[in-house]
């Protein structure tokens, strides 16, 4: 295994006291050496990645901009086009908005604001060729809109808080995971709705927060093969074209694929960066009773394992792979060196 390195700290702390500064989302702005994340107090910090870091209270980290208010709610979920010129925001005062994105840094007002959700907009997905944008919403629906917010379908079939979408690479699917411990498989360009895939017992609590139960985070790996699910204590690997489980990994709560190469990064407070082996993906068999128990532990060698000393609440792969952003519950996002 070899030894990760912090790169570097972000802290989103500009002095302001506006409420907590957990991070729940973190990405890598597609075109831009740029750093985003969503934080508990109504904003979201963009950094520049070639800052010089600043010591306060005997920390070294580099300060952010905090922008992009959802005046009456957190934000909740964000995603940026492929391009990089707009940005997409969901917060909990259940409105979508976007963000025109210039000169490294998003504008001072959004030009499109829509009220989306019946409850909060709980996640945020850009399709890889920018011309849709799917929501999540807290209200049990699925939503997808045009890249100027113009609304084309609304999705049901879940029957509790949708908490992530992500798309496929390769546009063909994307995938929504729910509290009620479903994932539904969608058509990227028809909308319906092609298998669900069971995640376990609903009722598994994610870490030690009883509301967030089921799945909690979704990601699909570089070849539109497979989506991992975290939630509740645990990582599962799904076939994306059959709905079969093949791997399984314990007490995570976060999951990232990596953009460049077969790496998973999963985890919560310690996150372990995996080149996971698909050859040796495999679903579970039935025993000789019929029952079907779980995969296999998820295969591969180590190649990282981070010790976060906090809960991790969002994981993001650098476009080339070697670098990993873990955003923190004190408010902090560390940037680590895994390759």
């Amino acid at each position: 295994m070899m030894p990760a390195t912090l790169r570097q700290t972000y802290s989103a702390d500009d002095g302001e006291k506006r409420g907590p500064l957990t991070m729940s989302r973190v990405a890598f702005h597609p075109t831009d050496r740029r750093l985003l994340a969503s934080t508990a107090d109504r904003r979201l910090a963009v950094w520049d990645l070639d800052a010089p870091p600043r010591k306060e209270r005997n920390v070294s980290a580099v300060p952010g901009r905090l922008v992009c208010p959802h005046d009456a709610g957190w934000v909740r979920g964000f995603a940026v086009s492929p391009d990089g010129r707009w940005l997409y925001t969901g917060g909990s005062d259940r409105r979508l908005k976007r963000w025109p994105w210039a000169g490294g840094q998003p504008a001072d007002a959004a030009d499109r604001d829509a009220e989306a959700h019946a409850g909060w907009v709980e996640a945020v997905a850009v399709a890889p060729d920018g011309r849709h944008v799917v929501t999540a919403g807290a209200d049990g629906l699925v939503k997808v809109w045009d890249a100027d917010l113009k609304p084309l379908r609304t999705l049901t079939g879940h029957t509790d808080f949708v908490r992530d979408a992500a798309w496929a690479p390769d546009g063909r699917v994307f995938v929504t995971g729910s509290e009620d411990g479903r994932l539904l498989v969608w058509d990227g360009g028809t909308f319906e709705r092609l298998r669900e895939i069971a995640f376990g017992d609903a009722n598994e609590q994610f870490g030690q927060n009883p509301a967030l139960s089921g799945v909690h985070r979704l990601a699909v790996s570089r070849d539109s093969r497979w989506v991992a699910a975290a939630g509740g204590k645990k990582l599962d690997v799904f076939d994306l074209a059959t709905g079969a489980a093949v791997a399984t990994d314990k007490s995570d709560t976060q999951a990232a694929f990596a953009p460049a190469a077969d790496v998973l990064a999963a985890g919560a407070n310690t996150t372990r960066v995996v080149a996971y082996d698909a050859a040796r993906f495999q679903p579970a068999r039935p025993d000789r009773n019929g029952r079907v128990g779980p995969p296999a532990a998820l295969p591969g060698r180590e190649l990282a394992a981070l010790k976060i000393g906090d809960f991790s609440l969002g994981l993001a792969f650098a476009a080339d792979g070697r670098a990993l952003a873990c955003g923190k519950a004190n408010g902090t996002v560390e940037v680590w060196e895994v390759s």
